[in-house]
Order: C-alpha cells, then structure tokens, then sequence
C-alpha cells in the first residue's frame, strides 16, 4: 500500500544517512524535495530503519520489510491521506506492481552511494570497540557522514530519469500526476520527460 510507496521514496533518503546526521539527513530529504513528512515527521522512522540495515545491510528483503513497517507505525497521522493517494493512484496504474518492477532498478541506480555505505558500515563495525547501541550509532554516523554528500538533486534527478524509462507511458503519466503531492518536482528535470 501507500507506506510501501513511503519506504520507497523514504529509501532514498535512508541509504545516506545516520543517528548524529539524522536531523540532517531529514532535513536534506525535505531539501531534496521530500513534501509528503516533514524533517522532524522523518526522524522517528529513519531511527527505526537504521537496525536492520545495521545488522544485516545485505538483506533488502528484510532492510524493506522492517522498514516498511517504521514507515507505519511512525505515520499514523498521515494515514488518511496516504489512503487517497493509494487509491487515487490505484486508479490509473497498479501501485504496488510498479514498486515491485521498479525496486530492482532503483537499487541499481542507487549503487555507488549503496556500495559506499556498506564499505564503510563494514570497516566500522570490524574496528570499532564500542559495543551494542553505542557502536551502532558511532558507525551509522561514520556511513551517512560519509556518504551524504553523494545525495544531490543531480543524483535524484539522474535515478528519476532511469526510473522513467522502465515504466510505461500508463505508468510514468500516473507517476507524474502523483509524484507532486509528495514530492516538489519543480527542480528536476526528469518530470519533464513526456511518454
């Protein structure tokens, strides 16, 4: 459903961040153009999501599934009008289809800034000493310090663009139609791309 949708959108702004830069991270979220969550709204759940990507950065299955569930249980206020969204878009396209065909490309456009992060997730959880909590929150600092800076317009706008050429010209104009009332597209170009 929607919170599916959430993570997805949510998922761009996770991969890059950490407990010292959560704020930050939210905020360059909301600064990359993030409408639906303010920055403080984002904070509970990128707190949430930061476990299971720090015990197991592998497994997206469950890096999703988790933090799919961050997403609901951190958003019970905007649970009335995520409904609508989901079933607005529903009404042109099949949402949770177009997740699925997409979350694959994604992660593929998303690569570097994902290899970046486990590299240094990896070389922090082998030599720090710090245990449990503590460690956790000292090496997601050291993951989303390093790679926040990668996260630019240009870079959204770039996996935007890649994003439009899987879909179908049925799903990109039900993107486009949508996208706005979660996400400001005036700054990329990609939503000017016609199918």
């Amino acid at each position: 459903m929607m919170q599916k949708v959430a993570f997805f959108l949510f998922l761009v702004a996770f991969v890059w961040y950490a407990h010292a830069n959560r704020a930050q991270a939210c905020q360059k979220a909301v600064n990359l153009g993030v409408t639906f969550y303010t920055a403080k709204e984002l904070e509970p759940i990128l707190a949430c999501a930061e476990k299971p990507f720090y015990d197991n950065p592998n497994d997206t299955d469950t890096i999703i599934s988790k933090g799919k569930n961050c997403v609901i249980n951190n958003s019970m206020s905007k649970a009335i009008t995520a409904l609508s969204l989901y079933n607005g878009f529903n009404s042109c396209t099949d949402l949770m289809a177009l997740v699925d065909k997409l979350t694959n490309p994604f992660i593929i456009q998303c690569k570097p800034v994902i290899n970046k992060a486990l590299k240094v997730l990896n070389n922090c959880k082998a030599s720090n000493t710090k245990t449990g909590t503590e460690k956790q929150n000292a090496c997601m600092n050291k993951v989303y310090g390093q790679c926040i800076s990668m996260v630019t317009k240009e870079f959204v706008n770039k996996v935007c663009t890649a994003m439009s050429k899987k879909m179908t010209a049925k799903e990109w104009n039900c993107a486009k139609q949508y996208a706005p009332k979660v996400v400001n597209v005036q700054p990329y170009a990609c939503y000017n791309i016609q199918k």
